[in-house]
């Protein structure tokens, strides 16, 4: 059977006066008289609490660019701006048009391409195109191997009632015509650079020396053998209708083999890279015939591999494919091309190479 448990009496504190419990009549003595010890605060009277909202102030602002770009609001189109350097073959690049904002959908009226010709634009979706709020869709901007020497266009997405400053790309770069036949092997390929010296000698005949070119200028000479009729004739129609442009000149004594087969839109090229001057933001060839070949832009070398900035245009097999740098040149005052009978032509050809890295 449960036993219970007695509930205590109340807490007696005391008879004294001072000591009841009853505090109705019980008087608090002013914040101001109380000592240190009791208030918590300086002694001495008190005066009115302060109050606790900041003085007003004013503090200037500037404009500064938004983290990630995460603007509301406005149509982005990323990048502003691809700097393609040289162009020898197609090259490919993603541009993304993003409605950025949350709430409102936005139509595309029309993209304008302006500048000289050789970009196109592939329009997945067609004209007009609603973009709904908060959606983005990537654009595939072409830049053809065919086209005027200089590539400075601007292309612009227009839409409806926004300011087309503020949505377009800008493409700058140059064509190369790309010299695709190799040299004739039973003469040397012959590389020569040189820096430029200023000397200055003293009284006493001390010299002091000051280098003035930062990156050597070099020549690039090799002969090739064309025979065969089709050869020779695209050769002697390169030569003849393209001097005035810069040429893409392959180090042909630098030649490797492609290790694995890459497929179109690949960006490694996997090859033996020792030894062999490839360089990041500089240019490789793949080739397997005068008719058959790519260039594209260095990202970075690895020991195995080189990553390019692009995904390839075209498919490659093992084996059969040469891999090698190629700088930019341009041919000399006076270049001549021979017919050694109906169907064989040979020259010898001088390229002037700027910014020459030996």
């Amino acid at each position: 059977m449960a036993t219970a448990v007695r509930v205590p009496g109340p807490l007696i504190l005391g008879s004294a006066a001072a000591l009841s419990i009853n505090l109705a009549t019980a008087a608090i003595d002013p914040i101001s008289t109380r000592p240190l010890h009791v208030v918590g605060m300086n002694a001495g009277p008190r005066s009115a609490l302060a109050d606790p909202r900041p003085a007003a102030f004013q503090v200037g602002g500037g404009i500064a660019p938004v983290h990630g770009m995460a603007v509301l609001g406005r149509i982005h189109v990323i990048p502003r701006r691809y700097d393609l350097g040289a162009v020898v073959s197609e090259q490919e690049a993603e541009v993304e048009v993003w409605n950025a904002d949350i709430q409102r959908a936005q139509t595309l009226e029309e993209i304008i391409v302006a500048g000289p010709a050789g970009i196109a634009i592939v329009d997945h979706l067609g004209q007009p195109a609603q973009f709904p709020a908060s959606s983005s869709q990537v654009y595939l901007v072409k830049v053809l191997s065919d086209g005027d020497a200089l590539i400075d266009n601007l292309v612009t997405w227009v839409f409806a009632g926004k300011d087309p400053l503020g949505t377009n790309l800008r493409l700058v770069g140059f064509r190369l015509i790309p010299f695709p036949f190799p040299p004739n092997w039973a003469q040397p390929v012959t590389e020569t650079f040189g820096f430029m010296t200023d000397v200055i000698v003293s009284y006493r005949g001390m010299e002091q020396r000051i280098q003035l070119r930062a990156v050597p200028v070099g020549t690039i000479r090799y002969a090739t053998l064309l025979d065969d009729l089709r050869d020779a004739q695209m050769a002697g129609a390169i030569i003849f209708g393209n001097q005035a442009r810069a040429f893409g000149v392959g180090r042909w004594q630098f030649q490797t083999r492609l290790l694995q087969d890459a497929i179109a839109g690949d960006h490694d090229i996997l090859c033996d890279t020792s030894d062999i001057p490839f360089e990041p933001g500089g240019m490789v060839l793949l080739w397997t015939d005068p008719y058959h070949w790519e260039v594209q832009t260095i990202e970075s070398v690895l020991p195995d591999r080189v990553v390019l900035d692009f995904g390839l245009i075209q498919s490659w097999t093992a084996g059969l494919t040469i891999v090698l740098p190629i700088v930019v040149g341009r041919l000399s005052d006076d270049e001549g091309f021979t017919w050694d009978a109906l169907a064989i032509g040979s020259t010898a050809l001088t390229f002037d190479i700027d910014g020459f890295r030996p």
